[in-house]
Protein backbone atom coordinates (compact mmCIF):
# COMPACT_ATOMS: atom_id res chain seq x y z
CA UNK A 1 0.00 0.00 0.00
CA UNK A 2 1.40 3.47 -0.85
CA UNK A 3 2.08 5.93 1.91
CA UNK A 4 0.73 8.85 2.34
CA UNK A 5 3.93 10.89 2.26
CA UNK A 6 4.75 9.89 -1.53
CA UNK A 7 1.50 11.16 -2.91
CA UNK A 8 1.66 14.73 -1.81
CA UNK A 9 2.31 15.92 -5.64
CA UNK A 10 1.30 14.30 -9.07
CA UNK A 11 4.54 14.27 -10.16
CA UNK A 12 4.69 11.65 -7.65
CA UNK A 13 3.55 8.57 -10.03
CA UNK A 14 4.26 10.43 -13.83
CA UNK A 15 2.87 6.75 -14.72
CA UNK A 16 -0.01 6.64 -17.04
CA UNK A 17 -3.45 4.13 -16.70
CA UNK A 18 -1.33 1.95 -19.84
CA UNK A 19 1.80 1.56 -17.91
CA UNK A 20 -0.36 0.48 -14.08
CA UNK A 21 -2.15 -1.56 -16.14
CA UNK A 22 1.23 -3.39 -17.71
CA UNK A 23 2.73 -3.66 -14.33
CA UNK A 24 -1.02 -4.98 -12.95
CA UNK A 25 -0.40 -7.62 -15.83
CA UNK A 26 3.31 -8.99 -15.14
CA UNK A 27 2.86 -9.02 -11.41
CA UNK A 28 -0.55 -10.98 -11.01
CA UNK A 29 -1.57 -12.25 -14.50
CA UNK A 30 -3.70 -15.36 -13.26
CA UNK A 31 -5.84 -13.69 -10.59
CA UNK A 32 -9.50 -12.87 -11.34
CA UNK A 33 -9.73 -9.02 -12.80
CA UNK A 34 -13.70 -9.61 -13.73
CA UNK A 35 -16.88 -11.73 -12.84
CA UNK A 36 -19.68 -11.29 -15.29
CA UNK A 37 -22.55 -13.94 -15.69
CA UNK A 38 -20.65 -16.19 -13.54
CA UNK A 39 -18.08 -16.35 -16.15
CA UNK A 40 -14.44 -15.58 -14.16
CA UNK A 41 -11.34 -13.41 -16.17
CA UNK A 42 -7.89 -13.09 -14.51
CA UNK A 43 -5.66 -9.78 -15.65
CA UNK A 44 -4.19 -12.04 -18.42
CA UNK A 45 -7.68 -12.73 -19.88
CA UNK A 46 -8.67 -9.15 -20.07
CA UNK A 47 -5.53 -7.80 -21.43
CA UNK A 48 -5.70 -10.47 -24.43
CA UNK A 49 -9.42 -9.10 -25.24
CA UNK A 50 -8.12 -5.61 -24.93
CA UNK A 51 -5.40 -6.83 -27.84
CA UNK A 52 -8.67 -8.10 -30.04
CA UNK A 53 -10.60 -4.42 -29.37
CA UNK A 54 -6.74 -2.87 -30.58
CA UNK A 55 -6.90 -4.62 -33.59
CA UNK A 56 -10.79 -3.20 -34.43
CA UNK A 57 -9.54 0.66 -33.39
CA UNK A 58 -6.31 0.01 -35.81
CA UNK A 59 -8.47 -0.15 -38.29
CA UNK A 60 -9.95 3.43 -37.96
CA UNK A 61 -6.29 4.97 -38.55
CA UNK A 62 -7.07 6.62 -35.06
CA UNK A 63 -4.14 8.41 -33.38
CA UNK A 64 -3.16 9.96 -29.85
CA UNK A 65 -5.54 12.34 -28.38
CA UNK A 66 -8.37 11.41 -30.75
CA UNK A 67 -11.86 11.25 -29.03
CA UNK A 68 -13.82 7.48 -28.67
CA UNK A 69 -17.58 7.82 -27.38
CA UNK A 70 -18.12 4.41 -26.24
CA UNK A 71 -22.13 4.18 -25.11
CA UNK A 72 -22.03 -0.11 -23.77
CA UNK A 73 -23.43 -1.02 -20.50
CA UNK A 74 -21.23 -2.33 -17.70
CA UNK A 75 -19.73 -5.25 -19.02
CA UNK A 76 -16.16 -6.79 -20.25
CA UNK A 77 -17.09 -5.61 -23.78
CA UNK A 78 -16.63 -2.22 -22.51
CA UNK A 79 -13.65 -2.75 -20.28
CA UNK A 80 -11.67 -4.11 -23.03
CA UNK A 81 -12.58 -1.63 -24.91
CA UNK A 82 -11.53 1.15 -22.80
CA UNK A 83 -8.33 -0.89 -22.04
CA UNK A 84 -7.58 -1.04 -25.81
CA UNK A 85 -7.87 2.81 -25.78
CA UNK A 86 -5.78 3.36 -22.62
CA UNK A 87 -3.07 1.35 -24.74
CA UNK A 88 -2.80 4.15 -27.41
CA UNK A 89 -3.32 7.55 -25.98
CA UNK A 90 -7.04 7.71 -27.34
CA UNK A 91 -9.59 9.56 -25.11
CA UNK A 92 -12.11 7.73 -24.00
CA UNK A 93 -15.71 9.75 -23.70
CA UNK A 94 -18.09 7.18 -21.81
CA UNK A 95 -21.74 8.04 -22.28
CA UNK A 96 -24.29 6.60 -20.32
CA UNK A 97 -26.78 4.18 -22.34
CA UNK A 98 -29.97 5.82 -21.23
CA UNK A 99 -29.29 9.30 -22.63
CA UNK A 100 -32.63 10.23 -24.25
CA UNK A 101 -32.16 11.68 -27.85
CA UNK A 102 -31.77 15.66 -26.58
CA UNK A 103 -29.07 14.61 -24.51
CA UNK A 104 -27.45 11.91 -26.67
CA UNK A 105 -27.56 15.11 -29.74
CA UNK A 106 -25.98 17.48 -27.59
CA UNK A 107 -23.48 15.61 -26.45
CA UNK A 108 -22.26 14.14 -29.80
CA UNK A 109 -22.67 17.72 -31.71
CA UNK A 110 -20.65 19.77 -28.88
CA UNK A 111 -17.79 16.34 -28.45
CA UNK A 112 -17.61 15.65 -32.13
CA UNK A 113 -15.78 12.15 -31.34
CA UNK A 114 -13.84 10.32 -34.00
CA UNK A 115 -15.23 6.89 -33.18
CA UNK A 116 -18.36 6.11 -31.73
CA UNK A 117 -18.83 2.47 -30.43
CA UNK A 118 -22.45 1.52 -29.47
CA UNK A 119 -23.80 -1.96 -29.28
CA UNK A 120 -25.94 -2.88 -32.64
CA UNK A 121 -28.92 -4.11 -31.14
CA UNK A 122 -30.82 -0.48 -30.59
CA UNK A 123 -30.74 -0.95 -26.96
CA UNK A 124 -28.84 2.43 -26.76
CA UNK A 125 -29.84 5.95 -28.09
CA UNK A 126 -26.84 6.21 -30.33
CA UNK A 127 -27.72 3.14 -32.07
CA UNK A 128 -31.16 4.06 -33.14
CA UNK A 129 -31.27 6.32 -36.32
CA UNK A 130 -30.37 9.20 -34.67
CA UNK A 131 -30.44 12.52 -37.72
CA UNK A 132 -27.39 14.19 -36.30
CA UNK A 133 -25.42 10.98 -36.99
CA UNK A 134 -26.19 11.26 -40.59
CA UNK A 135 -22.29 12.78 -40.56
CA UNK A 136 -20.99 9.24 -39.76
CA UNK A 137 -20.27 6.57 -41.91
CA UNK A 138 -21.73 3.21 -39.91
CA UNK A 139 -20.15 -0.28 -39.66
CA UNK A 140 -21.54 -3.65 -38.15
CA UNK A 141 -18.41 -5.30 -36.45
CA UNK A 142 -18.20 -8.12 -34.30
CA UNK A 143 -16.15 -8.20 -30.98
CA UNK A 144 -15.68 -11.91 -29.38
CA UNK A 145 -19.46 -12.75 -29.01
CA UNK A 146 -21.10 -8.95 -29.08
CA UNK A 147 -22.18 -7.51 -32.39
CA UNK A 148 -20.98 -3.24 -32.14
CA UNK A 149 -22.31 -0.27 -34.57
CA UNK A 150 -19.00 1.78 -34.85
CA UNK A 151 -19.26 5.29 -36.48
CA UNK A 152 -16.80 7.03 -38.10
CA UNK A 153 -16.23 10.86 -38.91
CA UNK A 154 -14.36 10.93 -42.26
CA UNK A 155 -13.82 14.86 -41.80
CA UNK A 156 -12.62 14.66 -38.61
CA UNK A 157 -9.36 16.74 -37.87
CA UNK A 158 -7.88 15.85 -34.24
CA UNK A 159 -7.92 19.45 -32.25
CA UNK A 160 -4.79 20.02 -30.30
CA UNK A 161 -5.67 20.19 -26.68
CA UNK A 162 -3.13 22.33 -24.49
CA UNK A 163 -1.18 20.22 -21.94
CA UNK A 164 -1.41 16.35 -21.61
CA UNK A 165 -3.87 15.07 -23.57
CA UNK A 166 -7.27 13.59 -21.06
CA UNK A 167 -7.40 9.64 -20.55
CA UNK A 168 -11.09 10.51 -19.75
CA UNK A 169 -13.95 13.24 -20.65
CA UNK A 170 -16.60 12.45 -18.01
CA UNK A 171 -20.04 14.24 -18.54
CA UNK A 172 -21.39 16.13 -15.52
CA UNK A 173 -24.81 15.14 -14.57
CA UNK A 174 -26.79 18.37 -15.93
CA UNK A 175 -29.45 18.63 -12.69
CA UNK A 176 -30.41 21.70 -14.01
CA UNK A 177 -29.00 22.40 -17.18
CA UNK A 178 -26.96 20.90 -19.76
CA UNK A 179 -24.11 18.44 -19.02
CA UNK A 180 -20.47 19.39 -19.52
CA UNK A 181 -17.31 17.23 -20.61
CA UNK A 182 -14.85 17.25 -17.57
CA UNK A 183 -11.50 15.99 -19.31
CA UNK A 184 -9.38 14.46 -16.45
CA UNK A 185 -5.71 13.48 -17.12
CA UNK A 186 -3.62 9.83 -16.23
CA UNK A 187 -2.01 11.87 -13.03
CA UNK A 188 -5.66 13.04 -11.94
CA UNK A 189 -6.89 9.33 -11.83
CA UNK A 190 -4.12 7.78 -10.54
CA UNK A 191 -3.54 10.27 -7.88
CA UNK A 192 -7.30 10.10 -6.68
CA UNK A 193 -7.38 6.12 -6.59
CA UNK A 194 -4.37 5.72 -5.18
CA UNK A 195 -5.55 7.96 -1.93
CA UNK A 196 -9.01 6.11 -2.20
CA UNK A 197 -7.18 2.64 -1.40
CA UNK A 198 -5.87 3.66 0.87
CA UNK A 199 -7.44 5.31 3.26
CA UNK A 200 -10.14 2.33 2.47
CA UNK A 201 -7.83 -0.19 2.61
CA UNK A 202 -8.60 -2.12 -0.56
CA UNK A 203 -6.19 -4.99 -0.79
CA UNK A 204 -5.82 -7.87 -3.89
CA UNK A 205 -8.20 -9.91 -1.76
CA UNK A 206 -11.19 -7.92 -1.67
CA UNK A 207 -14.37 -8.26 -4.64
CA UNK A 208 -16.42 -5.31 -5.81
CA UNK A 209 -19.48 -5.25 -7.16
CA UNK A 210 -20.25 -2.35 -9.55
CA UNK A 211 -23.76 -1.52 -9.97
CA UNK A 212 -22.62 1.85 -11.15
CA UNK A 213 -21.91 2.76 -15.30
CA UNK A 214 -18.47 3.28 -16.27
CA UNK A 215 -20.08 6.50 -17.71
CA UNK A 216 -20.07 7.90 -13.75
CA UNK A 217 -17.00 8.44 -11.58
CA UNK A 218 -18.27 6.28 -9.05
CA UNK A 219 -18.04 3.40 -11.70
CA UNK A 220 -14.87 4.09 -13.80
CA UNK A 221 -12.75 5.70 -10.84
CA UNK A 222 -13.43 3.50 -7.77
CA UNK A 223 -14.93 0.36 -9.86
CA UNK A 224 -12.62 0.11 -12.54
CA UNK A 225 -9.22 1.85 -11.72
CA UNK A 226 -9.07 1.50 -8.48
CA UNK A 227 -9.34 -2.71 -8.78
CA UNK A 228 -6.46 -2.13 -11.07
CA UNK A 229 -4.41 -0.56 -8.74
CA UNK A 230 -5.39 -3.23 -5.62
CA UNK A 231 -4.95 -5.84 -8.12
CA UNK A 232 -8.96 -6.98 -6.97
CA UNK A 233 -11.73 -8.63 -8.26
CA UNK A 234 -14.48 -6.67 -9.87
CA UNK A 235 -18.32 -8.20 -10.22
CA UNK A 236 -20.19 -6.45 -12.97
CA UNK A 237 -23.55 -5.90 -12.79
CA UNK A 238 -25.05 -5.19 -16.83
CA UNK A 239 -28.68 -4.47 -15.83
CA UNK A 240 -29.04 -3.10 -11.82
CA UNK A 241 -31.92 -4.42 -9.83
CA UNK A 242 -32.06 -4.84 -6.18
CA UNK A 243 -31.98 -8.68 -6.89
CA UNK A 244 -29.49 -8.82 -9.16
CA UNK A 245 -26.92 -6.87 -6.73
CA UNK A 246 -28.28 -9.34 -3.91
CA UNK A 247 -27.68 -12.23 -6.06
CA UNK A 248 -24.19 -11.12 -7.07
CA UNK A 249 -22.97 -10.56 -3.46
CA UNK A 250 -23.91 -13.34 -2.17
CA UNK A 251 -22.78 -15.76 -5.09
CA UNK A 252 -19.20 -14.30 -5.06
CA UNK A 253 -18.73 -13.25 -1.15
CA UNK A 254 -18.65 -9.28 -2.37
CA UNK A 255 -16.83 -7.40 0.13
CA UNK A 256 -17.62 -3.59 -0.14
CA UNK A 257 -19.54 -1.52 -3.16
CA UNK A 258 -19.15 1.80 -4.23
CA UNK A 259 -22.95 3.21 -5.13
CA UNK A 260 -25.66 5.89 -4.14
CA UNK A 261 -27.65 6.11 -1.46
CA UNK A 262 -30.89 5.04 -3.62
CA UNK A 263 -29.24 1.56 -3.73
CA UNK A 264 -27.92 1.46 0.00
CA UNK A 265 -31.73 1.50 0.98
CA UNK A 266 -31.76 -1.14 -1.31
CA UNK A 267 -29.70 -3.44 0.39
CA UNK A 268 -30.56 -2.56 3.61
CA UNK A 269 -34.66 -3.79 3.02
CA UNK A 270 -33.04 -6.99 2.86
CA UNK A 271 -33.72 -9.48 5.58
CA UNK A 272 -30.53 -10.11 6.11
CA UNK A 273 -27.13 -8.74 5.61
CA UNK A 274 -24.70 -10.38 3.25
CA UNK A 275 -22.07 -12.23 5.52
CA UNK A 276 -19.02 -10.99 3.03
CA UNK A 277 -20.02 -7.50 2.99
CA UNK A 278 -17.61 -5.26 5.25
CA UNK A 279 -18.46 -1.90 4.39
CA UNK A 280 -20.35 0.20 1.60
CA UNK A 281 -19.00 3.91 0.10
CA UNK A 282 -21.44 6.27 -1.27
CA UNK A 283 -21.19 9.20 -3.14
CA UNK A 284 -22.78 11.68 -6.11
CA UNK A 285 -25.82 12.36 -3.40
CA UNK A 286 -26.01 13.00 0.49
CA UNK A 287 -26.78 10.92 2.40
CA UNK A 288 -30.18 11.10 5.17
CA UNK A 289 -29.55 10.58 8.59
CA UNK A 290 -32.28 7.84 8.21
CA UNK A 291 -29.97 5.72 6.38
CA UNK A 292 -27.19 6.35 8.71
CA UNK A 293 -29.04 5.11 11.72
CA UNK A 294 -30.15 2.02 9.94
CA UNK A 295 -26.38 1.00 8.92
CA UNK A 296 -25.30 1.57 12.50
CA UNK A 297 -27.74 -0.58 13.54
CA UNK A 298 -27.23 -3.28 10.93
CA UNK A 299 -23.44 -2.82 11.42
CA UNK A 300 -22.53 -1.78 7.87
CA UNK A 301 -20.23 0.83 7.94
CA UNK A 302 -21.57 3.48 5.27
CA UNK A 303 -18.66 5.83 4.19
CA UNK A 304 -19.32 9.28 2.97
CA UNK A 305 -17.10 10.97 0.09
CA UNK A 306 -17.57 14.02 -1.50
CA UNK A 307 -16.20 15.11 -4.84
CA UNK A 308 -17.60 16.25 -7.84
CA UNK A 309 -16.65 14.68 -11.31
CA UNK A 310 -14.30 17.55 -11.93
CA UNK A 311 -12.62 16.69 -8.84
CA UNK A 312 -12.67 12.62 -7.44
CA UNK A 313 -12.87 12.70 -4.40
CA UNK A 314 -11.19 15.26 -2.55
CA UNK A 315 -13.11 14.67 1.13
CA UNK A 316 -13.63 11.25 2.49
CA UNK A 317 -15.04 10.21 5.51
CA UNK A 318 -12.67 7.73 7.50
CA UNK A 319 -13.52 4.03 9.29
CA UNK A 320 -11.65 5.84 12.16
CA UNK A 321 -13.42 9.26 11.84
CA UNK A 322 -16.55 6.87 11.25
CA UNK A 323 -16.67 4.59 14.84
CA UNK A 324 -15.99 7.88 16.79
CA UNK A 325 -19.07 9.71 15.36
CA UNK A 326 -20.45 5.88 15.82
CA UNK A 327 -21.81 6.77 12.39
CA UNK A 328 -24.25 9.86 12.55
CA UNK A 329 -21.99 11.83 9.94
CA UNK A 330 -21.68 12.93 6.91
CA UNK A 331 -18.53 14.98 7.35
CA UNK A 332 -15.22 14.14 6.20
CA UNK A 333 -11.24 15.57 5.67
CA UNK A 334 -9.14 16.40 2.65
CA UNK A 335 -7.59 13.63 0.95
CA UNK A 336 -3.52 14.23 1.35
CA UNK A 337 -2.26 16.86 -1.15
CA UNK A 338 -5.06 18.66 -1.58
CA UNK A 339 -6.60 21.99 -0.22
CA UNK A 340 -9.90 23.10 0.93
CA UNK A 341 -11.06 26.48 1.51
CA UNK A 342 -14.77 27.58 2.41
CA UNK A 343 -15.17 31.27 1.79
CA UNK A 344 -17.65 33.80 2.68
CA UNK A 345 -19.95 36.46 0.17
CA UNK A 346 -16.22 38.47 0.45
CA UNK A 347 -14.46 36.25 -0.73
CA UNK A 348 -12.95 35.75 2.78
CA UNK A 349 -12.02 32.16 4.14
CA UNK A 350 -14.18 30.91 6.96
CA UNK A 351 -12.06 29.21 9.88
CA UNK A 352 -15.08 29.19 12.62
CA UNK A 353 -16.96 26.25 12.74
CA UNK A 354 -20.39 26.35 11.63
CA UNK A 355 -20.56 28.79 9.19
CA UNK A 356 -21.56 28.11 5.87
CA UNK A 357 -19.61 28.90 2.64
CA UNK A 358 -18.52 28.19 -0.55
CA UNK A 359 -16.39 25.29 -0.93
CA UNK A 360 -13.21 25.60 -2.67
CA UNK A 361 -10.40 22.88 -4.02
CA UNK A 362 -7.41 23.04 -5.33
CA UNK A 363 -5.06 20.34 -5.80
CA UNK A 364 -3.69 17.24 -8.42
CA UNK A 365 -7.60 15.69 -8.71
CA UNK A 366 -8.80 18.76 -10.01
CA UNK A 367 -9.44 18.27 -13.46
CA UNK A 368 -7.97 19.81 -16.33
CA UNK A 369 -11.08 22.07 -18.02
CA UNK A 370 -14.37 21.46 -20.07
CA UNK A 371 -13.81 19.89 -23.48
CA UNK A 372 -14.48 22.31 -25.55
CA UNK A 373 -16.00 25.16 -23.59
CA UNK A 374 -13.28 27.69 -22.15
CA UNK A 375 -15.58 30.17 -21.12
CA UNK A 376 -17.24 27.89 -18.42
CA UNK A 377 -13.87 26.54 -17.95
CA UNK A 378 -12.78 29.91 -16.75
CA UNK A 379 -15.98 30.81 -14.58
CA UNK A 380 -15.04 27.81 -11.89
CA UNK A 381 -11.11 27.47 -12.32
CA UNK A 382 -8.95 29.76 -11.06
CA UNK A 383 -5.49 30.82 -13.30
CA UNK A 384 -3.72 29.67 -10.00
CA UNK A 385 -5.64 26.38 -9.72
CA UNK A 386 -8.86 26.57 -7.36
CA UNK A 387 -11.85 25.31 -8.30
CA UNK A 388 -15.22 26.52 -7.42
CA UNK A 389 -17.05 23.30 -6.62
CA UNK A 390 -21.03 25.67 -6.60
CA UNK A 391 -21.52 23.88 -3.26
CA UNK A 392 -21.73 25.24 0.22
CA UNK A 393 -20.60 23.92 3.19
CA UNK A 394 -19.40 24.14 6.50
CA UNK A 395 -16.69 23.21 8.99
CA UNK A 396 -18.06 21.21 11.94
CA UNK A 397 -17.42 21.14 15.59
CA UNK A 398 -14.40 18.43 14.27
CA UNK A 399 -13.26 20.71 12.00
CA UNK A 400 -14.59 18.29 9.46
CA UNK A 401 -16.32 19.32 6.07
CA UNK A 402 -19.98 19.19 5.87
CA UNK A 403 -21.55 19.49 2.45
CA UNK A 404 -24.97 21.52 3.00
CA UNK A 405 -25.87 22.06 -0.82
CA UNK A 406 -25.84 23.47 -4.14
CA UNK A 407 -25.54 27.32 -4.24
CA UNK A 408 -27.44 27.64 -6.80
CA UNK A 409 -30.54 25.66 -5.80
CA UNK A 410 -32.31 28.37 -4.53
CA UNK A 411 -35.82 29.07 -4.66
CA UNK A 412 -36.73 32.90 -4.25
CA UNK A 413 -39.97 33.64 -2.21
CA UNK A 414 -40.93 37.09 -1.62
CA UNK A 415 -37.89 38.53 -2.69
CA UNK A 416 -35.94 36.25 0.30
CA UNK A 417 -33.42 33.39 -0.86
CA UNK A 418 -34.42 30.00 0.30
CA UNK A 419 -31.35 27.55 -0.27
CA UNK A 420 -33.66 23.85 -1.40
CA UNK A 421 -30.71 21.81 0.87
CA UNK A 422 -32.43 23.88 3.74
CA UNK A 423 -35.70 22.38 3.34
CA UNK A 424 -34.94 19.43 2.12
CA UNK A 425 -32.68 18.56 5.03
CA UNK A 426 -35.88 19.73 7.64
CA UNK A 427 -38.04 17.34 5.70
CA UNK A 428 -35.29 14.46 6.19
CA UNK A 429 -36.06 14.60 9.79
CA UNK A 430 -39.66 14.03 9.66
CA UNK A 431 -40.22 10.18 10.61
CA UNK A 432 -41.74 8.68 7.58
CA UNK A 433 -39.98 10.48 4.52
CA UNK A 434 -37.04 8.96 2.95
CA UNK A 435 -36.20 10.99 0.63
CA UNK A 436 -37.15 14.86 -0.34
CA UNK A 437 -36.59 17.43 -3.21
CA UNK A 438 -37.66 20.75 -2.71
CA UNK A 439 -38.31 23.16 -5.79
CA UNK A 440 -39.66 26.54 -6.45
CA UNK A 441 -43.36 26.70 -7.70
CA UNK A 442 -44.63 29.85 -9.94
CA UNK A 443 -47.05 32.41 -7.68
CA UNK A 444 -47.92 35.64 -8.96
CA UNK A 445 -47.72 37.39 -5.36
CA UNK A 446 -44.64 35.66 -4.19
CA UNK A 447 -42.45 35.05 -7.38
CA UNK A 448 -42.11 31.19 -5.86
CA UNK A 449 -43.83 28.99 -3.51
CA UNK A 450 -42.05 26.26 -1.73
CA UNK A 451 -43.03 22.78 -3.29
CA UNK A 452 -41.57 19.72 -1.90
CA UNK A 453 -41.63 16.16 -3.57
CA UNK A 454 -41.23 13.41 -1.04
CA UNK A 455 -40.58 9.57 -1.11
CA UNK A 456 -42.11 7.63 2.23
CA UNK A 457 -40.08 5.26 4.18
CA UNK A 458 -43.61 3.32 4.13
CA UNK A 459 -45.94 4.07 1.54
CA UNK A 460 -48.99 2.69 3.58
CA UNK A 461 -48.57 5.40 5.77
CA UNK A 462 -50.19 8.31 5.23
CA UNK A 463 -48.07 11.67 5.21
CA UNK A 464 -50.29 15.58 4.70
CA UNK A 465 -48.88 18.70 4.16
CA UNK A 466 -50.63 19.75 7.61
CA UNK A 467 -48.56 16.67 9.64
CA UNK A 468 -45.24 17.94 8.11
CA UNK A 469 -46.29 21.45 8.89
CA UNK A 470 -46.90 20.87 12.35
CA UNK A 471 -43.85 18.47 12.81
CA UNK A 472 -41.70 21.38 11.79
CA UNK A 473 -43.60 23.58 14.21
CA UNK A 474 -42.67 21.09 17.46
CA UNK A 475 -39.26 20.68 16.72
CA UNK A 476 -38.73 25.06 16.16
CA UNK A 477 -37.92 24.70 12.12
CA UNK A 478 -38.54 28.75 11.03
CA UNK A 479 -41.76 29.05 9.00
CA UNK A 480 -40.00 30.55 6.52
CA UNK A 481 -38.87 27.17 5.12
CA UNK A 482 -42.10 25.28 5.84
CA UNK A 483 -43.20 23.74 2.77
CA UNK A 484 -46.65 25.16 0.67
CA UNK A 485 -46.97 22.02 -1.44
CA UNK A 486 -46.61 18.55 -0.93
CA UNK A 487 -46.25 15.99 -3.87
CA UNK A 488 -45.31 12.07 -2.47
CA UNK A 489 -43.75 10.08 -5.35
CA UNK A 490 -42.76 6.39 -5.48
CA UNK A 491 -39.14 7.46 -6.65
CA UNK A 492 -37.51 10.89 -7.55
CA UNK A 493 -36.37 10.84 -11.02
CA UNK A 494 -32.72 11.13 -10.58
CA UNK A 495 -29.15 11.40 -12.87
CA UNK A 496 -26.19 8.56 -12.72
CA UNK A 497 -25.10 9.88 -9.74
CA UNK A 498 -28.49 10.24 -7.67
CA UNK A 499 -29.45 13.57 -7.29
CA UNK A 500 -32.56 14.55 -8.03
CA UNK A 501 -33.18 15.80 -11.18
CA UNK A 502 -35.16 19.48 -10.56
CA UNK A 503 -35.23 20.30 -14.23
CA UNK A 504 -37.72 17.17 -14.70
CA UNK A 505 -39.70 18.18 -11.24
CA UNK A 506 -40.26 21.85 -12.23
CA UNK A 507 -41.56 20.77 -15.62
CA UNK A 508 -43.76 17.65 -14.38
CA UNK A 509 -45.52 21.09 -12.36
CA UNK A 510 -45.74 23.12 -15.29
CA UNK A 511 -47.56 20.36 -16.65
CA UNK A 512 -49.90 18.93 -13.80
CA UNK A 513 -51.16 22.64 -12.11
CA UNK A 514 -53.16 20.50 -10.04
CA UNK A 515 -50.90 19.19 -8.02
CA UNK A 516 -50.45 22.53 -6.77
CA UNK A 517 -53.45 21.87 -4.85
CA UNK A 518 -53.49 18.49 -3.93
CA UNK A 519 -51.52 15.41 -2.72
CA UNK A 520 -50.38 14.02 -4.94
CA UNK A 521 -48.95 10.04 -5.83
CA UNK A 522 -46.76 9.40 -8.81
CA UNK A 523 -45.14 6.50 -10.11
CA UNK A 524 -42.90 6.04 -12.82
CA UNK A 525 -41.05 2.55 -14.40
CA UNK A 526 -37.72 5.22 -15.53
CA UNK A 527 -35.89 6.23 -13.13
CA UNK A 528 -35.10 9.29 -14.70
CA UNK A 529 -38.57 10.05 -15.37
CA UNK A 530 -37.69 10.06 -18.98
CA UNK A 531 -38.43 7.25 -20.62
CA UNK A 532 -41.98 5.92 -19.24
CA UNK A 533 -45.39 8.03 -19.34
CA UNK A 534 -46.83 8.61 -15.92
CA UNK A 535 -50.09 8.70 -14.46
CA UNK A 536 -51.17 11.22 -11.79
Amino acid sequence: MANSDELLTASAFPMTIAAVWNQRCRQTPQHTFLIQNKQRYSYEDVNQLSEEAGNLLNAYGLVSGDVVAIQLATNVTAIQLFIACFKRGLTILPLNPHLDDEETSSLIKKMAPTVIITKSDGRNSLSFNNQLLNDYNKHIVRLGQTDLQIMTDEHHQTKTIVGNSPAVILCTSGTTGAAKGVMLTNQNILYSELQFNRIYGIQDSDVQVLPSGLYHALGFHHGLISTILAGSTLVLIEHYSPDTLKRAINDYGCTYLVTVPTVIFDIFEWSTRPKSLRFIISGGAPLGYELLRTAWKLAVPVYNIYGLTECVPFVCTSPAYYQMKEGQLTGGYPIDGMSVAILNNQHQKITQTNQEGRIMAKGPVVFSGYYHDQERTDQVLSPDGWLDTGDIGHWNADHALEVDGRSKDIIIRGGENIPAYVVERELQQYPNIKEAAAVGIKDKRLGELIGAFVVLSDPNISVTLQQVKQFLAEHNVVKKIWPERLIIVDKLPKTSSGKAKKRVLIAFLKSHPSSFYRPMHLSSGDDGWGVTSMDA
